[in-house]
Formats: structure tokens, sequence, C-alpha cells
């Protein structure tokens, strides 16, 4: 099969970028699934905004235009308009995304794509309700690398978040002050969140507006929290290997989170939001982690329910040590599990 997608939002420098400075989950299922479907032997485009041209290790080019013909169009975030100028027998839509301001295709479009990938069930509820055009449809959640994912001897004194800064990094400072003053032993948090030297492209478009994270970053650097410089995958998967408890009090709603995935596989369990969001689709509450419910009306309730239940957590040694070995227990799918879903969509479809 020959097979395309369409992604116009990587802001990648090079192929070498795309294990080091992938946006999160999106680009990394981009580059996991392409290059799964590739190694089985098809021919596999990426047609994005990447810099430089380039082939991966498995054989997909990633490239600046696409001007052959394929079997399929798998468009992504926001190309999902279709791009009519491409040539292709099937149109699929993946949504990386929920519908907002540029990811809102017209619903003459959505008619045109054989089918959509969702992510989780809290995707396809929300696209299924702004667009009752959508028809066949497929739920593919994201993997997780298990080869650097996986459980490791734990410090359970060490408490991590590891997301982009708009999933609750502003709210770290006060939350873990309030927890190692109520833990009745040292404890410790790191936060991979730098985006200002990960992605300085991005910093520069929100710091031109109110929701710029320059303040955050000084906050979280005044305080106890640890703020620590883009790491690698590999390097990122040793940190929450052997923490002892994944914090993310996110009031955004994630429609597939990696980090959650990573997370569990790494039998790391999370304190984070179950009422927004498809996190309660992995987190089983209180058994391999803890749902928060988001309140903005009052989000001081929120942060001391997310203080209250960790500290909980943290004080009682034989609670915490089950919901490492549950979170180690649960049910991820490694990438070629993955690839293999995507693999098998397309047969059908073709």
């Amino acid at each position: 099969m020959k097979i395309c997608f369409l992604d116009k939002s990587t802001k990648l420098e090079t192929v070498d970028d795309l294990e080091t400075k992938a946006r999160g989950g999106m680009v990394t299922s981009l580059f996991k699934i392409s290059d799964y479907l590739a190694s089985c032997g098809h021919h596999v485009v990426v047609n994005s905004d990447i810099k430089k041209s380039g082939t991966t290790r498995s054989g997909v080019v990633w490239c600046g235009d696409a001007n052959e013909d394929y079997d399929f169009l798998i468009c992504n975030r926001g190309v999902g308009s279709g791009h009519s100028d491409i040539k292709s027998r099937h149109r699929i839509l993946w949504t990386h995304d929920l519908p907002h301001s540029g990811f809102i295709p017209e619903p003459k479009t959505i008619k045109a794509f054989s089918a959509t990938v969702f992510m989780s069930n809290y995707a396809e509820r929300i696209w299924r309700y702004f667009y009752k055009e959508i028809g066949r449809s497929f739920l593919i959640p994201n993997g997780v690398d298990k080869e650097i994912f996986y459980p490791r001897e734990k410090d359970l004194n060490y408490l991590i978040f590891a997301s982009a800064p708009n999933r609750g990094l502003k709210r770290l400072p006060f939350i873990f002050d309030c927890i190692k003053t109520r833990v009745k032993r040292p404890v410790y948090m790191k936060a991979f969140s730098n985006l200002k030297k990960l992605h300085p492209n991005e910093v520069e478009d929100r710091d031109s507006d109110k929701d710029g994270f320059t303040e955050v970053y000084t906050k979280v650097e005044e305080s106890d929290v640890q703020l620590c410089d883009p790491i690698p995958q590999k390097q990122l998967a040793e940190e929450i290997g052997k923490s002892g408890l994944m914090v993310l009090p996110t009031d955004y709603p994630e429609i597939c989170s990696n980090i959650i995935l990573q997370s569990l596989a790494s039998g790391t369990p999370i304190v984070t939001t179950g009422n927004i969001g498809s996190s309660n689709e992995w987190i089983n509450n209180n058994k391999n982690g803890v749902l928060t419910r988001w309140m903005p009306v009052d989000y001081m309730a929120y942060h001391l329910d997310v203080i209250r239940h960790s500290v909980h957590l943290l004080e009682d040694e034989k609670l915490h040590r089950k919901m490492i070995k549950n979170a180690a227990a649960t049910k991820i799918n490694s990438w070629d599990e993955i690839g293999h879903l995507w693999l098998k969509m397309l047969k059908k479809l073709n």
C-alpha cells in the first residue's frame, strides 16, 4: 500500500529530532505508526512542515510536499480539511485533538473521509456530538515503547511531573509545598516541562499573548520543585520508572495522554484529574492511581484534593506499593500492537 500521513504542525527540524523533540503524543504516534507500516513493507510518506527532508531507519520519507497518488491519505490535526489537491483512494481523519479553532472541518469535508480514528471513547463522544456526519470509525489509542518504559526499582520519596506546562505546572509549587510539610519524611519533586528549551517557537507564540509561560517558569524555579531541562526519551523513561508517584494536576481535556500511558507502563501510579478528558479510561480510581475532580469554580478545593490524596498515598507504604504493582499490571499496548491495529484497519478499508 502507498500511504501518506499529512501533518503541518510538527515543528521539527530534521528526522533526527523525532525521538528527542517530538511534541508529546501527537508527533510520537505519527513517528511510531508510520515507521511500523514502513517496516511491514509499505511505501510511507509523511507530508509535514519539517524543515529538512529525510528518511527514517524504517524507510519513512519525511518531506514538505507529496506529489504521488496514494491508497490512503491520513489527515492529522489541523489538516482535517482534507487537502483535496493530494490524490488518494481513501481519506482517514486522525483526531489527535478535540474540535477547536484551527481544527474544525466543514461537515461536507467530514463526509469525504472513509473513516475516522479516535484514540479514546471520550474523543469519539465529543467529535460525534459536534459532527453527526461522522460515519465509520475505529478506536485506536496510542501505545508505549515498552523497551524503555517499564517498571524499575522505586524511590517512594520521588514525585514527578512530566507534561506540557499547561497541564498544571503552575499549580505544582503550592501543591508540593503542602505535600512536603505534611509527609513525615523528606520528599522531592522534579518537573520535566521546560517548553522554552524544548520548543522555543511555541513559547514565543504563547508569550506574545496572556497565556505565556515565562511567569510560570519563574514561579516554579523559585520553588522547591526542580524544573528540569528537556531530556531524551530513554532518560525520561528512567526518571518515570524510578519515581514513586506522578502528580498531574491538569485541567486540560486529554483525549489520550502519552504520559499517563508511559507512567502506568513504568509502574508509577498517578494522581490526576478524572472528570475531564480520558484519564479514567486507563486509571482505575484507588487501584493504579487516584482521580480527583476538577472544580473551576473552587480551584482551591481541587488543589487540596490533590494534596490530600498524594499525602495519603505517601504516608501509607502498603497502599503505595499496592498501587505501584497495579499500575505495572495495567494493560497498555506497545507501539507494535498499535501499529498492527492500524495495519488491520487499512487492510479492511482497502
